[in-house]
């Protein structure tokens, strides 16, 4: 009798252990803003990390500034700053290097084959991009996938082996950049967004 008695109790922990595990490898992600930029956000990749360290008011426009750093065997190889916005509409602008002026560095409105082109000073000199909407795709990690991943592809036609390809994810952001001519990448690995924490394997 007391075998019997044990047994729903048995299956029921085995249950419970199983849901627990399948809960913590998927992240239940509500958002549909693929540029959060909270005060305190941070993406952490294989060797850099970002950061949204806080806010500030440039040519009479407010923009967050995220903290980029590079590290290189666990050291601090480099670190430096980049000033980005959002309009409410999907869209999201960058400062120039020499703060200028600014440009559309995303557009989450347009479809597959859309495109559009800005001018961006970041080496010195003013440099054409051309940035091309790629068809959404799900972006799998090891334990999950995330779903309806905005891709871009950026080029500068004057600049050599400088092509890539952005992917962000809702409510995540970036979470994966690719060289399409080096053939190299990097995609995220930690991100807290709003103070929850999400981690990708």
């Amino acid at each position: 009798m007391k075998a019997k008695r044990l047994v729903p109790f048995v299956l029921a922990l085995i249950a419970l252990f199983t849901a627990c595990d399948d809960d913590t490898s998927i992240p239940v992600i509500e958002s549909t803003d693929y540029f959060p930029l909270h005060i305190g956000d941070t993406w952490e990749y294989k060797d850099h990390t970002r950061k949204v360290c806080g806010s500030e008011i440039i040519n009479n426009k407010e923009y967050r500034v995220i903290t980029h750093e590079t590290y290189r065997a666990d050291t601090l190889y480099y670190t430096y700053n980049t000033y980005f916005r959002t309009t409410g509409n999907n869209k999201v602008y960058q400062l120039n290097s020499d703060q200028s002026g600014e440009y559309l560095f995303a557009d989450f409105n347009l479809s597959a084959d859309d495109s559009w082109t800005y001018i961006n000073n970041s080496t010195g000199r003013d440099d054409e991009w051309t940035v091309t909407v790629l068809p959404e795709i799900t972006f799998e990690f090891d334990d999950t996938e995330l779903e309806n991943c905005k891709r871009f592809f950026y080029n500068a036609s004057l600049i050599v082996d400088e092509e890539h390809t952005i992917v962000f994810a809702a409510g995540i952001g970036e979470i994966n950049s690719f060289s399409n001519a080096w053939g190299l990448g990097d995609t995220i690995q930690t991100a807290t967004i709003d103070g929850v924490t999400y981690g990708f394997k």
